[in-house]
């Protein structure tokens, strides 16, 4: 533990090297040995109670230190080479911009030598207090893509604001909760998507059941020419139904969810991280923590395949009874068959 400019709680003297320091086994305070002795109990023992965990406080020299550190990293880094696979590239990316690394830049902006702001970019440290818990144990927790993230949780917890996109989760709200382990949201979503349908399920049902009866009289005819075919189509557009008003709301409701996903999700995934770093603490053995974090935290391709599978299967259901209503069991199950068929020959070509 680097203790470099941080004060003895019992005598108030900085830390120097050689220093014989020990550290409270229950919440890590640190202290010279003799003071610990002379008090008799940790500094920190009445906070015990309440879960207490020491952190090493700000200090505004040692910012600049670890600044300074950075900022001859980021240079180090801009004259260093990397493989492409055609040879040996320079990197001549301007202002000592660092490379991407495990947990992500985070860009700022500093003021210049005439009051004008400049942006900046520097390397996100693994020790690097994020809120209550380090840049590391959010990595354990994200697993996948924690380079895209933290340095978003950054810009969150800096400027305390909640609105940071995230376009997967507006193009796909559903799945991408399923594939980030945030099961329960998921659900709701799927509820959210389908409720008002399955409340008015008769008037969709009926809907789709008179589409379908058109359908069937207009478009499944034995035109023999183009002309015919376009007539039939027109015919068929000029006496479809109004969508029932739960269908429209839904529609509505449907965009909202993409919406406000695409809004808000990485704030609904930080607190999730902060849910399993909270109880991850509680766990008092090291490698059942990490075991905990592997299993609840990452992604699961699996879950997102499941939770497609579901929102297909309720969108069939609904439609499927209204066809059935409107075309009869007999075609419904003929169509069903040609779509296998056509199916497993796209899978038959595909695996060719």
């Amino acid at each position: 533990m680097d203790l470099k400019y941080v004060q003895c709680p019992y005598c108030l003297k900085p830390f120097e090297e050689g220093d014989d320091v020990v550290v409270c086994p229950e919440c890590g305070t640190p202290g010279h040995r003799s003071c610990w002795k002379e008090a008799g109990h940790c500094f920190n023992e009445p906070k015990h109670a309440s879960g207490y965990v020491w952190q090493i406080p700000y200090n505004a020299e040692r910012e600049a230190a670890e600044q300074k550190a950075r900022e001859e990293e980021a240079a180090r880094r801009q004259a260093r080479t990397f493989g492409s696979g055609q040879g040996q590239q320079t990197d001549n990316r301007p202002d000592g911009m660092p490379f991407d690394n495990e947990y992500g830049n985070y860009a700022s902006y500093t003021t210049g030598d005439h009051g004008e702001m400049r942006p900046t970019m520097r390397v996100i440290g693994p020790e690097e207090m994020l809120g209550d818990f380090r840049v590391r144990e959010y990595g354990d927790v994200i697993q996948n893509n924690k380079n895209r993230y933290i340095p978003k949780f950054f810009l969150m917890e800096n400027t305390k604001r909640n609105v940071v996109g995230n376009f997967a989760a507006f193009l796909v709200p559903t799945l991408w909760s399923a594939y980030r382990r945030m099961y329960g949201l998921a659900i709701l979503l799927v509820l959210l998507q389908f409720l008002v349908p399955l409340f008015a399920l008769d008037s969709v049902v009926e809907y789709y059941s008179e589409a379908a009866t058109l359908a069937r009289e207009y478009v499944l005819t034995n035109a023999q020419d183009e002309e015919a075919a376009n007539e039939a189509m027109a015919a068929l557009v000029e006496k479809m139904p109004q969508p029932p008003i739960a269908l429209q709301i839904n529609h509505y409701v449907i965009l909202a969810v993409h919406v406000l996903m695409g809004i808000f999700a990485n704030t609904l995934y930080k607190k999730r991280c902060e849910q399993l770093l909270t109880k991850a603490k509680a766990i008092e053995n090291k490698e059942e923590q990490a075991v905990y974090l592997k299993r609840r935290g990452g992604t699961s391709v699996i879950s997102a395949i499941l939770f497609a599978a579901i929102l297909y299967t309720l969108l069939n259901l609904i439609v499927s009874f209204g066809m059935q209503k409107g075309y009869g069991q007999d075609v419904v199950e003929a169509t069903t068959k040609a779509a296998e068929k056509v199916q497993e020959t796209l899978i038959a070509l595909w695996r060719k």
